[in-house]
């Protein structure tokens, strides 16, 4: 509650929905598949009340971190396609790991298969917890404390 809400590799948009409904300050749904857009923008729409307090954003997650400066946010959700490079989402969560846009107490979700090792991907972030849920993982990660 009271959360600024990043959600990367948006899809549905149903992360990022679900924290709306859940009395969130800010949401940015950001993917880069114009089909993921137009579906987010579908399933926002009865949420008219509450337009001022998400923005839809279609960009390259990697483009997008590189260069947004603005919030330090509370919550990231990270659901990127299963099978995206690993190489790609290193540099993704070594973004994340410098602070830009993170604060020690961020929280960052990323959901994963099962079967990938995430290892060397997450390796500048602090493990908070794991789970395990059919054929995907979910990881919760938060910056080093300086």
């Amino acid at each position: 509650m009271g959360s600024n809400v990043l959600d990367l590799f948006s899809g549905t948009g149903s992360l990022g929905i679900e924290s709306l409904s859940r009395n969130c300050n800010l949401v940015y749904f950001v993917d880069k598949s114009f089909e993921s857009i137009n579906l987010i923008k579908y399933n926002t729409e009865c949420l008219k009340n509450d337009s001022k307090k998400y923005k839809i954003i279609r960009s390259d997650v990697f483009e997008f971190l590189k260069f947004y400066e603005g919030l330090k946010w509370d919550i990231i959700f990270l659901d990127p396609p299963y099978k995206i490079e690993s190489g790609i989402m290193k540099k993704i969560f070594d973004n994340l790991s410098e602070k830009k846009i993170t604060r020690a107490d961020t929280l960052i979700i990323y959901e994963y298969f099962f079967k990938k090792d995430a290892s060397k991907e997450i390796e500048n972030l602090r493990k908070i917890k794991e789970s395990h849920f059919g054929d995907k993982k979910v990881i919760y990660l938060s910056p080093y404390q300086i």
